[in-house]
Parts: C-alpha cells; sequence; structure tokens
C-alpha cells in the first residue's frame, strides 16, 4: 500500500496550511561524499593504475665518471579495481491522494525529500560500515590511546602522532578528520583542547568545527551527526547514530587525478544515476505518480596508508 494514504492526508477540521511537522536530517549531517568525494566515471566498474610508492623514496641517483654509461632505474605499477553498485527505490504517489492533500506540501515534494534521505542514510551506513573500523587503515589501529573524554585525554597530541605516521609513512600529510558526534563534544571540553581555544570566540558551529581542525593541526574536521532508525518497519522506531565514538585521521585531496594520492573517492557512474536523482513516470494500473530515485556508486579505498584510525575513543 502507497504511504500516506488518503485518509492520512485529509481532514474533517480546518488544516494549517502553513505548519507541517517534518524530521528530515539536513544535509550537513551527513559527511560520506565529503570525506570520500565523488568521481565520475566512463564504465560501471574499471581498473585504475597506482605507481609503487616505495621507488619514489629511494636515494636512487649513483656517482658517474665522464664517458661512463648511466646507472639505470625505474618504478613499479600497480592495479587495483573499483565496482560500481545501484541503488533505487520507489515512492508512489496515487491522483486521488495527491488530489485530497491537505498537508501544505505537495506529496511529490516529500516523496523528493524522502528520497533524498534514503540517499544521505544509504552512503552514510556504507562508508561507516566499510571504513570507520578497525583492520582497514594500513597503520596499526590505535586501541590504547586514553579516552578523549578523559580528564588525561590528550587529543591533540594523539592527532599529531597519527599525522606524522602517516606522513613518515607515505610523504603526505593527514588533513581531515572523520568523528561521530560523541567524539566532537568530547572535544570542544577536551582540558588539553580549551588550553589552546580559550581565549577564542566561538560563534557558530562551523566556526568551532574549523577552529578544532586548525588546533588539531587538521584542514578539516567533518562530523557525522547523521541518525537511523535499526529496527524494521513494523517495528517501533529505535534511533541510533550512523557514527559514533570512533575517529578516523587521514589524507583527502578532493581534486586528486592524474598521479596524486588521496584515501579514497567515490566513484560514480551517472549513467546508473551517479550520485542519485529522482525521475517520475506514470502508472495507468494504479493512476499513480511513480517517483523513482536510482544511483549507482562505489566508495573505494585507494591508499590505505594514507588513514589512521582510533577506536573507540571515548
Amino acid at each position: 500500500m502507497a504511504l500516506p494514504t488518503l485518509n492520512d492526508v485529509t481532514a474533517v477540521d480546518p488544516v494549517l496550511q502553513n505548519f507541517l511537522v517534518g524530521f528530515a536530517q539536513g544535509e550537513n549531517r551527513f559527511v560520506a561524499l565529503r570525506a570520500f568525494p565523488g568521481m565520475s566515471v566512463a564504465q560501471p566498474s574499471g581498473t585504475f593504475y597506482k605507481f609503487t610508492q616505495k621507488y619514489w623514496f629511494m636515494d636512487g641517483l649513483a656517482p658517474r665518471a665522464a664517458g661512463a654509461a648511466f646507472a639505470r632505474g625505474g618504478v613499479g605499477v600497480e592495479t587495483d579495481t573499483y565496482e560500481t553498485l545501484q541503488w533505487g527505490k520507489e515512492y508512489p504517489i496515487p491522483n486521488e491522494t495527491e488530489a485530497a492533500n491537505q498537508t501544505g506540501l505537495s506529496l511529490q515534494q516529500a516523496g523528493v525529500r524522502w528520497l533524498a534521505q534514503q540517499s544521505f542514510i544509504r552512503k552514510e551506513r556504507a562508508f561507516a560500515s566499510a571504513f570507520m573500523t578497525t583492520s582497514v587503515w594500513g597503520t596499526d589501529d590505535n586501541n590504547s590511546a586514553t579516552d578523549w573524554d578523559d580528564a588525561s585525554g590528550a587529543p591533540i597530541t594523539n592527532v599529531r602522532t597519527a599525522s606524522r605516521t602517516i606522513s613518515q609513512a607515505t610523504g603526505n600529510a593527514a588533513n581531515t578528520m572523520v568523528c561521530g558526534e560523541i567524539v566532537y563534544d568530547a572535544l570542544l571540553v577536551n582540558a588539553q583542547i580549551l588550553g589552546t581555544m580559550q581565549y577564542t570566540n566561538t560563534v557558530t558551529i562551523a566556526t568551532r568545527e574549523a577552529l578544532l581542525a586548525a588546533v588539531l593541526g587538521l584542514d578539516a574536521l567533518l562530523v557525522s551527526r547523521a541518525i537511523y532508525n535499526t529496527a524494521n518497519e513494523g517495528q517501533t522506531a529505535s534511533y541510533s547514530p550512523v557514527i559514533d565514538d570512533d575517529a578516523l585521521i587521514y589524507y583527502n585531496n578532493p581534486s586528486a587525478g592524474l598521479f596524486d594520492a588521496t584515501a579514497g573517492k567515490t566513484f560514480v557512474w551517472n549513467p546508473g544515476g551517479g550520485a542519485g536523482g529522482v525521475r517520475s513516470y506514470m502508472e495507468d494500473q494504479t493512476n499513480s505518480m511513480i517517483l523513482q530515485h536510482q544511483e549507482q556508486w562505489d566508495q573505494k579505498l585507494v591508499a590505505n596508508t594514507l588513514g589512521y584510525f582510533f577506536a573507540d575513543i571515548v
């Protein structure tokens, strides 16, 4: 049965047309596409090359006498693959239901917003499951650092250690942190952080996040505030954060193309829907407008040595 039903959107009493309660999460609560920026690809799956890192860090020049042959060297090349997966959902709107709708918002507008939420949540959960976990990143997972909500927690020291570890292993310094809201809250009241920030006027969330990133020696702090309902549709709702008490420090290069390093990318295939889009069509047998959402992408770990993971850090 299509939701909402005709009875859901009509009433006997007068209905306010300038007030309608909604619970959609703002786009800024989601971080997946900012964490691994999107890149269009020509085919739904394929191969890309990677130069083998070790050859680029060797001291390979050799002494040479006049007229003698030059010493020679070269670089290694490896391959990796991506494979996009298509996701989709339809939202049916019977014409009679839309015609009788008294909610104050077109059901087509509501449907587009709902499908957008489905898209954001799917990407966020996929990112959290694949990358905000242990045994993924090339550096050792850090399970021993004192929790950042502890009186002796030292996030600045820990993050600088993580950044230095990445820098000395890859030649690229970490520039981004992804964490859950509970980690962000712990950072705001951490003694080591406050000792650095105490004379700064922090007015907005964006200002605080930028300042925290700077204090930690990073360019960006991406705080995931997204939640999702973990219960099945017929059960009582149960809400949980998508990303909770973990933190990922990594090198993010949004413009990475030829001969660039970055920790990860989201490869999107536009003919399959890309990062997400909605089209509509009429279904004659049900006399309904169908909103059809479609997207196709692969969140791909490109270089696992460019990340450092703190598990259960609060």
